[in-house]
């Protein structure tokens, strides 16, 4: 009885609760209809948003500008409402323009512009095939894309120069854009001149012209003022106005003895737990490294290059790693060579590179520092037994004293105990010494370098100043009482002479534009080399498209070939693109027409190794087998001249001298890695056109083959084993640090 009344109550419940559901639903529809008198402004908006009467792309701004336009009608949709589950016409209108509203790209946009582009492409194909200009998929769907910001990130020989014109030829053609609705832009003046001659080659009536950002930002302000502005420093006078500048300020003692100090002391940052990967990594690095005293020794250290300059300045002659004055080389140790020896005071010096565990700690392998340490130590003891043994005096010195920052007081107290006088040198002196070495003129590169790239990057001096008091790192902190005398006669050199430098150029040129002084009509800005993108650029394009909302940025790069990260080019500017203008499109270039499947895949697999590259994977649709990397090594007794001529001599047998020359580029790091014997090359393989270029500046340009030299580690290989000054990173973006990412 009491089951039958159970089962009795739960129906009773099912059909109140099913018709309560279906009252509910019927308010909420009541609720709904009460905003029936914008029906037809909904139908109206959804009309505009399907865009049938221009059937053209829908750009991410048209999306926007519609929801701004009927952002009052969404505001009259109650959340509640969507849970409304009776059929009613009004509420299906209602509820389509909620979800294009709020989901619109994903719901109808994405697809649209993908039939768009898909109908457009044989239209696309037609034009640029009348123009003969090469073209295959990617960059037709490239070209189509109309869209507000499209990032196009073209890898090596895909031909990005090709759609660049492709997209001219299809926005004056097609589109109708006027030519001087178009702002075409590049980064170096052989990159302008190229593209303006393949332009001309296409165009014969219209009036496009490629700039380089430099003479567009001088046309600017030529436009504003009236007048063309006075460019200073071409070329290398910057760096020679630095060097006189200088000199004139080393003429001042106080300003002297902050260099010196600089020079003796802070001249390469300290090293202090290196953090190698491996003992032989850290073996290769002291092998490579120049560690330069004022009396031009080399010695271990930068530690010791501290040591040894404290030891000059302050007048006491020493002996560098000269023989221990007792025989010590037996079976299990060679003769003995302390590193510092006093002659004066026949007393020796020893710098343990030590912590106050007295361990070292040069790798980031627990294991191998614990058993490095175990011997360092052992040697230390044979050290110190020895002296004890021969009643010599040693003094000692240790890492930690560095890290502590205390070490020239506890080197001077060491000193004094023994009776060791200290005679600090005169300045003039010292500075007859400074002239001789190559401290001068690497701070005169530094200051050339830090200078550009502060200006680059929007850096003002006291944007400067107040980063470094914020780092608090005693060299950066004495660098800049050091530059900013250099910073101030610049500016003041500028001003008297009434020119701008090319950083300026572009920053007169942004506020020019920002304060509505300059007014750019310009509806499409293509720019190519887009990883070399440098801060003060950007500025001056986002001035130009916050002016013009309507203005269509097209931008064409490939961050694999970012190597101009010490000129202020900022690779995160392409990388990040989306967050630094907006939506974006990305399309990817990966066919190329370079070097075939062999090499693509080589170069792939090795450039993605740094997880900061754009992922992409370049093809090559020539399947040829043969081999197209060769790996000569060579012993220190072999001769670079045979072995080039070797290669040379094969190159040119192969040659028919009917046919065209074929290029072959040799490739060095530095100007000084060119082949002595290059003008004999060009006249006995006459069958071959045989240039020299440095990496960077073969940067873009093609080549049958391409040999490269001292591929080796090092100071002078390739890649180098040089850094840069860790003093730039306060005027550089962030640096996404990976081994060798640009391979310079």
């Amino acid at each position: 009885m009491l089951l039958v009344v159970l089962i009795i109550i739960l129906i009773i419940a099912i059909i109140y609760y099913f018709n309560f559901e279906k009252i509910d639903d019927y308010f909420l529809l009541r609720s709904l209809k009460k905003i029936m008198p914008f029906e037809q402004e909904i139908k109206i908006a959804l009309i505009e948003f399907k865009n049938p009467e221009k059937n053209w792309y829908i750009s991410d701004r048209q999306y926007r500008q519609w929801k701004i336009k009927y952002s009052y009608l969404i505001k009259l949709i109650k959340l509640e409402w969507l849970n409304v589950k009776i059929k009613d016409p009004f509420k299906d209108l209602v509820f389509e323009f909620y979800n294009y509203f709020n989901n619109g790209r994903k719901l109808y946009i994405d697809q649209f512009n993908d039939n768009f582009i898909k109908k457009e492409t044989p239209v696309i194909k037609k034009i640029l095939d009348e123009k003969n200009i090469k073209n295959n998929y990617d960059q037709i769907n490239a070209i189509a894309s109309d869209e507000d910001h499209t990032l196009l990130v073209a890898g090596a020989g895909t031909g990005k120069t090709t759609t660049i014109l492709g997209k001219l030829v299809y926005l004056v053609e097609r589109v109708k854009i006027k030519p001087e609705e178009i702002l075409l832009l590049s980064f170096t003046r052989m990159a302008v001149e190229e593209l303006n001659d393949r332009i001309k080659e296409k165009f014969d009536d219209v009036d496009i012209k490629a700039k380089t950002f430099h003479s567009f930002g001088q046309s600017i302000i030529a436009a504003v003022t009236g007048k063309k502005p006075s460019v200073a420093f071409k070329e290398s006078a910057k760096n020679k106005f630095i060097n006189e500048e200088f000199n004139k300020l080393l003429e001042d003692n106080e300003y002297l003895n902050i260099a010196i100090k600089y020079f003796a002391y802070y001249f390469k940052p300290v090293v202090l737990e290196p953090g190698f990967q491996s003992f032989d990594e850290y073996y290769k690095y002291i092998k490579t490294e120049e560690n330069l005293t004022f009396l031009k020794e080399k010695v271990k250290s930068q530690q010791e290059v501290m040591i040894a300059n404290f030891l000059f300045l302050n007048g006491i002659t020493y002996d560098y790693e000269k023989s221990y004055k007792f025989e010590t080389a037996d079976r299990d140790y060679k003769q003995y060579r302390p590193d510092f020896f006093l002659p004066e005071y026949d007393i020796y010096i020893e710098h343990f590179g030590i912590n106050r565990n007295n361990e070292t700690r040069y790798t980031r392998d627990e294991i191998k520092n614990k058993e490095h340490s175990a011997e360092y130590f052992k040697q230390m003891e044979w050290k110190r037994e020895l002296h004890n043994r021969n009643r010599t005096i040693l003094i000692e010195t240790y890492s930690y004293e560095f890290i502590e920052k205390n070490w020239q007081e506890n080197l001077k107290k060491k000193l004094m105990e023994h009776g060791i006088r200290l005679i600090p040198k005169g300045e003039t002196e010292v500075k007859e010494k400074l002239g001789k070495t190559i401290y001068v003129k690497k701070i005169v590169e530094l200051f050339d370098t830090f200078l550009g790239l502060s200006k680059s990057n929007g850096y003002s001096i006291e944007d400067i100043h107040n980063k470094i008091i914020s780092r608090d790192i005693a060299r950066e902190i004495l660098f800049f009482k050091l530059f900013k005398s250099i910073y101030k006669s610049y500016e003041k050199y500028l001003k008297i002479n009434e020119s701008i430098d090319f950083h300026d150029m572009l920053i007169n040129a942004t506020n020019f534009v920002n304060n509505g002084k300059f007014k750019a009509g310009f509806k499409y800005i293509i720019i190519d080399e887009f990883q070399d993108f440098s801060v003060s650029k950007y500025n001056l394009i986002k001035a130009l498209c916050t002016q013009n909302q309507d203005a269509k940025l097209f931008c064409v790069g490939d961050d694999w070939q970012s190597i101009f990260r010490f000129t202020g080019s900022d690779i995160s500017l392409m990388t990040e693109f989306e967050n630094k203008f907006g939506f974006t499109k990305k399309d990817q270039l990966i066919i190329t027409n370079r070097f075939n499947d062999n090499l693509a895949r080589v170069t792939n697999k090795f450039i993605l190794r740094n997880p900061h590259q754009i992922i992409k994977e370049v093809r090559s649709l020539n399947n040829t087998e043969s081999n197209n990397i060769e790996i000569l090594s060579k012993n220190k007794n072999d001769n670079i001249d045979t072995i080039l001529r070797e290669i040379l001599n094969t190159l040119n047998n192969k040659n028919d001298s009917k046919k065209k020359k074929p290029s072959v580029y040799i490739l060095g790091r530095y100007q000084y890695n060119s082949p002595p014997m290059l003008d004999e090359y060009k006249n006995e393989f006459k069958k071959l056109n045989i240039q020299f270029l440095t990496i960077h500046s073969s940067k873009g340009l093609e080549s049958d083959y391409v040999i490269i030299l001292d591929v080796v580690s090092g100071r002078s290989g390739f890649p180098t084993g040089i850094d840069d000054d860790p003093i730039l990173n306060i005027v550089l973006s962030e640096d996404e640090y990976y081994p060798h990412a640009e391979c310079d």
